[in-house]
């Protein structure tokens, strides 16, 4: 069976410049923001959907590479998905997922801290 992260080899780099993007774009103004960022973007999860963005635009763009608005198109993508989980959190008022702190729970103790 093929991994995912073989799978992504080819837009790994890119991936890893997403993840510091994300991070940057929502907690860039406040320590407490940027700790919500370092949770919810820094955990190492697959990142299926912005790879298959940056994967599609590679293979219909092969010369030209990933443009800026692909880039901010798979930001978004991780960004709703991310706001998806969030939800998925509070709604089942669950205190891990994935044997993670869920992001109330770790939030809670960046605010309490």
């Amino acid at each position: 069976m093929t991994s995912a992260t073989s799978l992504f080899s080819s837009v790994e780099a890119d991936l890893c410049v997403l993840t510091e993007n994300l991070k940057n774009l929502i907690g860039a103004r406040h320590p407490i923001l940027y700790a919500a960022a370092e949770h919810l973007f820094g955990a190492k999860g697959k990142r299926v959907r912005p790879a298959i963005v940056l994967l599609v635009a590679r293979a219909t763009m092969p010369n030209q590479g990933i443009t800026e608005r692909h880039r901010r198109l798979a930001e978004i993508t991780e960004m709703i998905h991310t706001a998806s989980l969030v939800h998925d959190d509070v709604v089942d008022e669950s205190e891990v997922r994935l044997g993670f702190p869920r992001f109330t729970v770790a939030l809670a103790a960046v605010l309490l801290s």
